[in-house]
């Protein structure tokens, strides 16, 4: 991606997410994060540095324990409020991410599109707190607790230049103008042939034949592509070379005359046509395709192994010839070297002495001596200093037998080996392109194997399950999920459930509409009071057993007391509670395959509420063949309730020798992931891990 493809990216994005707050923070590589947020739509930012940054609707796989960059990313970001995204000035390849902090300062977090990339994090006075890459260069730093400073730009910026500027650019240049604009302003040469064009200048035309009217109509394209830019104008596509688009070209937010011999496919969104270009790789996991990737890595090893070989054989090759050159520049002093150390061995001379003679013979100034750099006096080798190398010459021979046999006829045995080597690269380079270019025509035919993200319904912001009896109930997840499923998810006739501990959930027994909560049934009772004291702080402390309440929604009010302060997620209860005695804490964890929309009662909800769900996410081969996509949904509740909701299902107990969050979410994605493929048909997505980290209590479980 260049600057100006950032820009429209962030202009995409910040209407978006501005508002937000940070779910997670995951770390797939080296440079490779997933930033997710809270919203309706399930999105999630991809962000790969240096190259990219796009919303996706693919699956990621997560590693099972995050890297220590970002588990310190997460303890800084998440949860927080995202209240702006932007692009640095200039259309610098830098854009900047601005946090409300816990104690309502704004962190800034910064990521780097340029050079090897980075992302940091600053506090509110500038300085760094954590940053992926630290260094010190001349006139940059990046160190903990050091202030930060943006990096010196070294290009003009295209939308403040000015005909006189334009003229003096090219004037001074002897190439092209599209190369003069592009070496000297923060454009590609793709943008600055296409401005180019747009003002009716060849872009072949030499810069100094550039004139103040051509400058001036310059001027005029970029005045035009700006406001383009700023009005987000734009018509993404992906350019291909074939009808089929396996052979893509490139993505552009605009329509450019270079793409007009080549096939094109438009899209609603920036974001949408590059996660389309970079996710074209991302396949359903499945036996078949990991055995084909496992062949095809053996072919690109041998090809990899003999490139690197045929490199080793050139330097070889070149090494020993030069060796045995720079020896013939000194052949009369090596000559006589040898033939001295050889007589002094054969008369019995030991290689102190020898070295002894030598050394003297250095200080006299001899030629011969100053050459000697040292013995090997297990071998019959001596050492001798040519130029900046050190050769070794085996004293049995003459110089030029030394020559021959240990540098030349090397050099030619190097250069013998090339043309197989040669032959090896060129049959399995069109191995690789072969399975290469099967591959591509396989993903075109096949494009059902890729999914984009179950597009949630609106309660699944919220933990939910279905009783038994068929009643919707909804718990929050946090304090600011338990403010909001109260007053925008509740009404008059539903059941509130919640317990005096600290960190406890909010739970809504979502009621029939116009009937009394005095008539849900004892059995939904029993499984709403079990759903909230097993997503409370219980759970965490390892308890068996704990008490809940439950009221009428008239009762509850975030009014105190005057004089009284109310935390966030804090309620007042006014008027008799229901109390349940020693509730076992306990709950299941199920899949089920749906189709579309989930199956859960829709009369339960106020009218003023857009409930209706969205159809699931479709992917285009799915929506071109009339084949729907079958999606594995993680749902949790207590036991009983999934017996008939969810296909396979396994239930935890709270323990403090059990499993953490992370690792218990990744055994039971292992052990969904068999359950699923020995049911996964042609259309089957694999399964979220997100959705099942999400469903697990705080605290540590063991299965049961």
């Amino acid at each position: 991606m260049n600057n100006i493809d950032l820009n429209v990216v962030v202009r995409e994005l910040r209407p978006d997410i501005a508002g937000k707050h940070v779910k997670n923070v995951y770390q797939l590589d080296e440079n490779k994060f997933i930033i997710t947020y809270r919203s309706d739509a399930n999105k999630q930012l991809l962000i790969d540095i240096p190259n990219r940054m796009h919303l996706t609707q693919y699956n990621y796989d997560k590693p099972k324990s995050p890297p220590p960059f970002c588990v310190s990313l997460r303890k800084h970001v998440k949860d927080r409020k995202i209240l702006d995204v932007y692009q640095v000035s200039h259309l610098d390849r830098i854009v900047v991410f601005e946090l409300l902090g816990a104690t309502g300062e704004t962190l800034k977090l910064l990521v780097e599109f340029f050079g090897k990339g980075n992302i940091i994090l600053l506090k509110p006075d500038g300085t760094v707190l954590v940053a992926k890459r630290y260094f010190r260069v001349q006139n940059e730093q990046v160190l903990p607790n050091k202030e930060f400073s943006l990096p010196e730009q070294s290009f003009l910026d295209i939308f403040e230049a000015t005909p006189e500027s334009i003229l003096a650019t090219c004037h001074g240049e002897e190439s092209s103008v599209g190369k003069a604009i592009a070496g000297k302003y923060n454009v590609t040469p793709l943008y600055a042939d296409e401005l180019l064009v747009q003002a009716g200048i060849a872009r072949d035309m030499p810069a100094r034949d550039m004139d103040a009217g051509q400058a001036r109509a310059l001027i005029g394209a970029i005045a035009r592509f700006k406001e383009r830019l700023d009005s987000l104008d734009i018509k993404p596509q992906l350019a291909a070379k074939d009808d089929k688009f396996t052979q893509l070209d490139g993505f552009e937010p605009f329509s450019f005359v270079s793409h007009r011999a080549l096939h094109v496919k438009d899209f609603p969104t920036f974001n949408a046509a590059l996660d389309e270009y970079f996710s074209r790789d991302l396949v359903k996991d499945g036996p078949k395709k990991k055995k084909q990737e496992k062949k095809l890595s053996k072919n690109e090893r041998i090809l990899m192994a003999q490139v690197e070989q045929l490199e080793s054989l050139k330097a070889q090759a070149k090494e020993y010839e030069a060796q045995g050159n720079n020896l013939y520049l000194y052949y009369a002093p090596l000559t006589k070297l040898l033939e001295v150390v050889l007589n002094a061995r054969k008369q019995g001379m030991s290689w102190d002495d020898i070295i002894a003679r030598i050394e003297t013979g250095k200080q006299k100034g001899v030629e011969e001596a100053l050459l000697f750099e040292s013995a090997d006096t297990s071998k019959p080798f001596i050492y001798v200093k040519v130029g900046t190398e050190t050769i070794p010459l085996d004293i049995r021979y003459s110089l030029t037998e030394n020559i021959n046999k240990f540098f030349y006829d090397k050099s030619k045995k190097a250069k013998r080996k090339m043309p197989g080597a040669r032959e090896t690269i060129e049959r399995f380079t069109k191995l690789v392109e072969a399975e290469k270019q099967a591959e591509a025509e396989q993903e075109a035919a096949k494009q059902a194997q890729r999914f984009k993200r179950r597009r949630k319904e609106w309660f699944e912001k919220f933990r939910w399950f279905v009783s038994t009896d068929g009643y919707l109930v909804l718990g929050g997840r946090d304090a600011g999920s338990n403010e909001m499923l109260f007053a925008k998810y509740t009404r008059p006739n539903d059941l509130f459930f919640h317990s005096d501990a600290p960190g406890a959930p909010v739970v809504i027994v979502k009621n029939k509409r116009d009937a009394s909560n005095k008539d849900i049934p004892v059995q939904t009772l029993k499984e709403a009071a079990t759903f909230g004291v097993s997503y409370s702080r219980s759970w965490r402390e390892g308890l068996n057993v704990a008490d809940i309440y439950s009221v009428s929604p008239d009762q509850v009010s975030k009014t105190p007391p005057s004089g009284e302060f109310l935390p966030k997620g804090s309620f007042v209860i006014r008027g008799e509670r229901v109390h349940y005695r020693n509730v076992k804490l306990e709950i299941s964890l199920g899949v089920k395959i749906v189709k579309g929309s989930l199956d859960v009662p829709r009369d339960g909800v106020d009218p003023g509420i857009a409930i209706e769900a969205a159809p699931a996410a479709r992917d285009e081969a799915s929506e071109e063949s009339g084949e729907d996509v079958s999606y594995p949904v993680v749902i949790a509740g207590p036991p009983g309730s999934l017996k008939d909701r969810a296909d396979f299902i396994v239930t935890l107990r709270p323990s403090k020798d059990g499993e953490s969050p992370g690792a218990l979410s990744s055994d039971l994605k292992r052990f969904f992931t068999a359950k699923i493929d020995a049911m996964a048909g042609e259309h089957m997505a694999p399964i979220d891990i997100e959705e099942i980290q999400g469903c697990i209590p705080p605290g540590k479980s063991l299965r049961q």
